[in-house]
């Protein structure tokens, strides 16, 4: 008999490797791949190549263990991932499929309401918002897609915020006079001249404490039309100061410091 081929846990010994493996199993109910590990790799079981540290399974075919776990060798060798052509060519027929209604948004149209839609609102908040470096990821994607074209910057009434020129009446409506004699200098008098805030007197605003401008705004915008003449924005922002004065729109005077407080995503410079 060979020494070689001795049994561990009962000292027996056997002509060769299979008589062993098969004892080990019948006698001492240890698993032929199990034995294998600790016989010819020191106990140390292989694990797969796409390095997830996950353990490998033992092929009868190539008569040892695989190289990766099942479906992770296109982790590594994935040619249509690796394809820049591919997936430019991938993306612009995806981009055909949503113009032309073949393929469609799972949540076009739902609400919070929905189960799914509320579950992926609250992965969200776990999964992204709360971690910086994801968001800083996908926000330098963004830059880099918008400035190589991929994603284009659509503006005016190409845009989805687009309403009809909102912004250019708000800016008439804030820089007319009446509106400053008649409603933020009243205001201003009130308040002493100074920030209701912190007292300072410089860079003196007004600020909608209750009824938002935009509020205001939005009420006097005629519905699903696109405003191009210059004449009907200036008629809106006129109505838009008369609506200010005559309902007499609260406001409160801040400094442009105490103002950004209310107000974080605008310059007031």
């Amino acid at each position: 008999m060979n020494d070689e081929y001795k049994c561990e846990k009962c000292n027996k010994s056997f002509e060769c490797y299979d008589a062993l493996r098969r004892h080990v199993g019948r006698i001492h109910k240890i698993n032929s791949t199990v034995f294998y590990v600790e016989t010819h790799l020191n106990g140390v079981w292989p694990t797969c190549k796409c390095g997830c540290d996950k353990k490998v399974l033992w092929s009868k075919q190539l008569k040892g263990f695989r190289d990766y776990v099942a479906g992770h060798q296109s982790r590594i060798k994935n040619n249509w991932g690796h394809n820049p052509a591919a997936i430019a060519h991938s993306s612009e027929t995806r981009r055909r499929q949503f113009d032309n209604g073949e393929r469609t948004v799972w949540n076009d149209g739902l609400t919070i309401e929905d189960q799914r839609v509320k579950i992926n609102i609250e992965r969200s908040k776990q999964s992204i918002n709360s971690n910086p470096d994801e968001l800083k990821r996908r926000s330098d994607l963004m830059s880099k897609n918008r400035q190589n074209g991929i994603i284009p910057t659509l503006y005016g009434a190409s845009s989805s915020q687009w309403k009809g020129g909102v912004s250019e009446i708000n800016i008439i409506a804030r820089n007319m006079k009446r509106l400053y004699d008649e409603w933020k200098y009243p205001i201003l008098v009130r308040d002493g001249f100074k920030c209701v805030e912190c007292g300072s007197s410089k860079r003196l605003h007004i600020h909608h404490d209750k009824e938002k401008f935009c509020e205001v705004v939005e009420k006097h915008m005629p519905d699903q039309v696109l405003i191009t003449d210059f004449e009907l924005k200036k008629s809106i922002a006129e109505k838009i100061v008369d609506y200010h004065i005559t309902n007499k729109v609260s406001g409160i005077t801040l400094c442009g410091d105490c103002h950004e407080k209310y107000h974080p995503s605008l310059n007031f410079d």
